[in-house]
């Protein structure tokens, strides 16, 4: 039962936050910003507790239960990523980064400790490239509605109970309609994103818009 509400609610969360992602990343890029900033602080903060537990004797860091540090450092992260804009292009173009290189090393099967040095190197690129360039509005646009859109039908599979494996070719191959119709729901969603952000009155880089904010 308590499993099952959790799924709900990262369901409904991962479709909430998909919505703002998709169709008002860029207009609101300190908000957005801020709200990545919070997803990694979550997750570091919840891997921060696992990694910690068993190696901080005393009573005092148990008692403390695990969302509460997450939470903790959610807070701190959004806030940073709220009021600096460096380290808010630090934490979302890492994540980003990070979770292309795992996608990357999963793709082209690649060894575990391989898989961890291509997640460095790719958020390393990433947040160098996030700092130098002062990213683009259409590189913004097209990043926050493909994120965004990802995040929503993922949600929506969560909360239906049936997650798909996208690249699996075992799956494509038993069930080639529901793969294909949750790739054209991803394109239509992602496509439709773009076009509500584009049509929104927004500066035309990463930088401006984060002051404008």
């Amino acid at each position: 039962m308590v499993q099952a509400l959790d799924q709900v609610w990262v369901g409904v969360a991962e479709i909430g936050l998909g919505l703002v992602f998709c169709f008002i990343g860029h207009s609101a890029a300190r908000v957005v910003l801020a709200v990545w900033g919070a997803l990694v602080g979550f997750f570091a903060g919840s891997l921060l507790y696992v990694v910690l537990l068993p190696r901080v004797e005393g009573q005092v860091f148990a008692a403390v239960p695990w969302w509460a540090y997450a939470i903790g450092m959610a807070l701190l992260l959004a806030w940073l990523s709220f009021a600096f804009y460096a380290v808010g292009v630090l934490i979302s173009m890492g994540a980003v980064g990070w979770a292309l290189g795992q996608f990357l090393s999963a793709t082209f099967n690649m060894p575990s400790w391989m898989t961890f040095g291509m997640g460095l190197v790719v958020a390393a690129g990433l947040v160098m490239v996030g700092w130098t360039l002062n990213l683009p509005k259409v590189l913004l646009v097209v990043l926050t509605a493909v994120v965004g859109a990802g995040a929503i039908l993922d949600g929506v599979q969560s909360l239906i109970g049936q997650r798909l494996d996208w690249f699996s070719q075992m799956g494509w191959k038993t069930d080639p309609t529901i793969h294909a119709a949750w790739t054209v729901a991803f394109v239509v969603l992602a496509g439709a994103g773009m076009f509500v952000q584009f049509r929104q009155q927004s500066e035309d880089n990463l930088r401006d818009a984060y002051k404008r904010a």
